[in-house]
């Protein structure tokens, strides 16, 4: 997995937003010479999907040319957008079938700005929520998707600390609370045929007992996915994911691949991973047998500095 930032542009302003640093740099939009190399880096990486992020990426005015080229390569193209989105790249999602062109529309119920877009693309769209806030309802995606009739499934990920402390973050210490809600979501999911999923970060602690057995499959990755993602920049740098941005950063390499790249970023963040999120992960059972890896490593550096708790 790798993602590219295609521009630090953005009409919106979450105050969870951990690329905000990256935006505040005024690095702009990447060339399309940098997106062919970046291109490249996937494909001799084995990498068969191109994940377009930003900012937010439609706003890149060359949008519809470089799905196009990603495309032409035989590369999936999922982007990552607030669903706000200029006519011209709206016309060009909406013109792939599924099965090519993904939209994951990061959302919060009522946000009118977002329903053309849900309206237009249908099945390719599904829903992202990040969780800033304990104070959080996700029965309401539901509706979303009954509605709409987009893709069935919910990609949940947690606001975690920008490596400023800068953001909106979710402080372990109500990672407890987000638990039981979503646990009690979960029903009210399957019995609508929707799928949720977790993105990095989730710890098993943070569940209910049982909550894994009721997940399933989807169940795995939690507590265990956090890794190096690899974000490459419109600058052409690449970071190991935006929360770790200003701890470890290269250029887009010209021969290596994305496996000796991750190997270098794991090495140099590798004395923050001994810390975890809370004080007990050093005695915890689920991190010494290794079924999870104690949590975000932004947030584990976030001890350090002892930050803000949402509310």
């Amino acid at each position: 997995m790798a993602n590219i930032s295609l521009t630090t542009a953005c009409n919106r302003d979450c105050a969870y937003c951990f690329a905000a640093a990256e935006r505040r740099s005024g690095a702009g939009h990447m060339s399309v010479g940098t997106f062919q190399k970046a291109l490249d880096f996937l494909e001799r990486s084995g990498i068969g999907e191109a994940r377009l992020l930003g900012g937010e990426p439609t706003l890149h005015p060359e949008f519809p040319r470089l799905v196009e080229l990603a495309l032409e390569r035989g590369l999936r193209v999922q982007v990552f957008s607030n669903g706000v989105m200029p006519e011209p790249a709206l016309r060009c999602l909406e013109s792939h079938p599924a099965e090519r062109v993904t939209v994951a529309i990061n959302t919060s119920p009522g946000d009118a700005g977002q329903q053309e877009a849900f309206a237009r693309l249908g099945n390719r769209a599904a829903l992202s929520f990040n969780i800033n806030t304990p104070a959080f309802e996700p029965s309401l995606l539901l509706d979303l998707i009954r509605q709409h009739r987009i893709s069935p499934r919910i990609r949940f990920g947690l606001a975690h600390p920008a490596a400023d402390a800068s953001n909106r973050f979710l402080h372990p210490l109500r990672y407890q609370a987000v638990g039981t809600r979503l646990a009690r979501f979960l029903e009210a999911a399957r019995a609508a045929a929707v799928e949720p999923s977790f993105d990095c970060g989730f710890v098993p602690c943070m569940f209910p007992p049982g909550f894994a057995d009721a997940l399933g499959p989807a169940a795995g990755g939690i507590g265990s996915c956090c890794s190096p993602i690899l974000d490459i920049l419109p600058d052409g740098c690449v970071v190991s994911c935006f929360p770790l941005a200003l701890l470890a950063r290269e250029p887009l390499p010209e021969v290596e691949n994305a496996e000796a790249l991750r190997g270098r970023f794991t090495a140099r963040l590798s004395g923050y991973r001994r810390l975890g999120v809370f004080r007990e992960c050093a005695a915890c059972e689920a991190r010494q047998s290794g079924r999870c890896n104690g949590g975000c490593l932004a947030a584990s550096v976030e001890r350090l500095r002892g930050g803000p708790i949402a509310s």
